[in-house]
């Protein structure tokens, strides 16, 4: 059914952008000309698809490493929580668009900026989710450790993180969206750099074509990291099974 889905539409798309202007509406026809063009032919599309998913994991990379402990230790000591969580909160509720003229002012245009712009809008969201995960962590499971005279430090190993990882793997579906989102943001507004930059080039030059090949990328790459990370959800945690992201 999907397939067959699928098809209708393309036909549909295909015979609608027929009579319409091409600067306006391209059909899949040439949309595949394009990224024959792009991937084969003139090959130009490669490092725009480089330099996007480096800034991604990058900046992704830095906030899972950075939010994932800060969230658990807030989720596990009811002073770190009361001191931070305002803090977080408050920075969690502003669009992460609304850093990027300062981030440009501090960073300049270039991939610093991006960088900035993509941890910050991953950071928050996992911190979050890793804080709730500790903090619905059974009582009973951390009253038998400290039974077994089992350290802080090995019941935040040994309990805490496997009975947190539902939450955290929640988190990193959202902190990967909002991070994507972010790398095309700060490259749409910074040095007109990878698959953001393609994007707006082409569309300053009405090659409507040209334009949604890295639209295309971009949703792949998206589709495949976040079946990956349901993949490793899986894996990693088999007794659950996500119903839902938490903090969406």
């Amino acid at each position: 059914m999907r397939i067959i889905a699928f098809v209708a539409v393309i036909a549909l798309w295909e015979y609608s952008a027929g009579p319409m202007n091409r600067a306006l509406f391209a059909p899949p026809s040439e949309v595949l000309a394009a990224a024959n063009r792009q991937f084969i032919t003139e090959r130009t599309i490669w490092a725009p698809i480089r330099d996007s998913v480096f800034v991604l994991f990058v900046g992704l990379g830095g906030g899972l490493l950075l939010g994932i402990p800060l969230g658990l230790v807030m989720g596990r000591s009811k002073r770190i929580h009361f001191v931070l969580d305002p803090y977080v909160t408050f920075l969690y509720v502003i669009p992460s668009v609304a850093f990027v003229p300062l981030l440009i002012l501090w960073l300049g245009f270039n991939q610093p900026f991006q960088i900035a712009l993509v941890f910050e809008s991953a950071l928050f969201p996992i911190m979050i989710n890793a804080a709730a995960g500790a903090q619905n962590v059974e009582p009973d499971l951390i009253d038998g450790g400290r039974s077994f005279r089992a350290s802080q430090w090995q019941i935040m190993r040994t309990i805490v993180v496997p009975a947190s990882l539902p939450f955290i793997f929640a988190g990193i579906r959202i902190a990967f969206s909002a991070a994507w989102v972010g790398v095309v943001v700060a490259q749409m507004t910074g040095a007109l750099a990878g698959l953001g930059g393609m994007i707006l080039r082409a569309a300053a030059t009405f090659r409507t074509a040209d334009m949604l090949v890295p639209i295309l990328v971009i949703m792949a790459i998206g589709v495949t990291i976040h079946a990956l990370t349901t993949w490793l959800h899986h894996r990693l945690t088999p007794w659950h099974r996500p119903e839902g992201n938490v903090g969406a």
